[in-house]
């Protein structure tokens, strides 16, 4: 009698659940922020039709925020770079590239801070700054999320844990940065291009 022995891989690899609940919280953010643009949207077209003005003239500016837009263009490279980099088993590259990333992010952050300064709104005053402080503070919770997301699969990239063949973490922090950025575009045309 001839008995076989079977032998376990040994290391399992799940399959892509990172990456699809991945995919699922994006969506789920993505359709929170269009509820939160909508309701602006709304109430901007409700302040229209009722002939009152949404905001003062010259006080929400188009050059900041597109600085905001062409940082944020320049980070989409940056974050693909870092996954064509692990996934090429290039880890000076794939580092250089995440942390490219956040310092974008944190710059962006920045701009943002400035903004909102600029514009000179209180909370209160009325109701299209109020929901200017709602559209951008909601942006910066996401913004906050993708750079936290980025910075986390950094330290562990630098920790050794990403390869070609597991580089789903990594691709998974661009989709969700992909996710925030494409936020901004909406942002950026609704609010600050079609006052």
């Amino acid at each position: 009698m001839i008995t076989t022995t079977r032998f376990l891989p040994a290391q399992i690899y799940r399959p892509r659940s990172l990456l699809v609940g991945t995919v699922f919280g994006c969506a789920a953010a993505f359709m929170f922020f269009l509820s939160v643009v909508a309701v602006y949207v709304r109430e901007r077209a409700r302040a229209r039709h009722e002939a009152m003005e949404w905001f003062a003239e010259g006080t929400v500016e188009l050059g900041p925020s597109g600085f905001v837009f062409w940082t944020l263009v320049l980070s989409v490279f940056t974050v693909q770079w870092a996954v064509q980099a692990i996934n090429a088993e290039d880890r000076v590259n794939a580092y250089v590239a995440l942390a490219l990333t956040t310092l974008f992010g944190v710059a962006i952050f920045n701009q943002l801070w400035f903004i909102i300064n600029d514009t000179g709104f209180a909370l209160a005053a009325s109701n299209a700054e109020f929901l200017f402080f709602v559209i951008n503070g909601t942006f910066i919770v996401f913004l906050i999320a993708a750079v936290l997301f980025i910075t986390f699969t950094f330290v562990r990239a630098l920790a050794g844990q990403f390869g070609p063949k597991r580089a789903e973490a990594v691709s998974a922090a661009a989709l969700f940065w992909h996710t925030v950025v494409l936020m901004w575009a909406v942002v950026y045309f609704l609010v600050y291009i079609n006052k």
